[in-house]
């Protein structure tokens, strides 16, 4: 569950071309459990097309994917299956939300969603985006940091609550 959580959040912000229709991208995954310092590393290919249609597939490890086709979520992660109709449940049906929020540049309407302190800034060519959770929650992310280029999403971090923390590459 978490993973797909993960992967959501990474496909928002891997997807994030304001002004395309269409675009793919791969990417790289390095995951850090805090608790161990055990780094888990994972790529693939992710696909947008507008205006809710995202497939991300994992080629390592191979197999792995996340779809999102409107309101249906599908995943295969570590064995598990899920597919979900977010139109049913709140949980999904919010990060579905924050994903097309992102996906069309308005990541103030994710962070509201989100309830997460939102700042916005450029530094040597790079316009970095953070978003900071008002409060701990039982799940989610404590905190989101994008960095882009050119309005492209070249690095995305992601911190849980719990400890764990992913960092994603994008290459275009």
């Amino acid at each position: 569950m978490r993973k797909v959580l993960f992967v959501a959040i990474l496909l928002c912000c891997a997807c994030a071309l304001f002004a395309q229709q269409t675009t793919e991208c791969s990417f790289t995954q390095a995951r850090t459990i805090q608790a161990s310092g055990k780094v888990i590393r994972s790529e693939g290919v992710i696909s947008f097309k507008a205006p809710d249609q995202l497939t991300m597939t994992y080629t390592d490890p191979a197999g792995e994917y996340l779809v999102i086709s409107g309101p249906m979520l599908r995943s295969n992660s570590q064995g598990q299956q899920l597919s979900i109709d977010t139109d049913k449940n709140a949980r999904f049906r919010t990060l579905r939300n924050t994903l097309l929020n992102c996906i069309t540049g308005a990541y103030e309407q994710a962070a509201k969603d989100n309830d997460a302190e939102l700042s916005v800034s450029e530094k040597s060519g790079k316009k970095i985006v953070s978003m900071k959770a008002r409060k701990a929650a039982p799940r989610g992310y404590s905190q989101i940091i994008l960095e882009y280029v050119k309005g492209l999403p070249v690095r995305m971090v992601l911190e849980e609550f719990g400890g764990i923390s992913t960092e994603y590459l994008f290459k275009y």
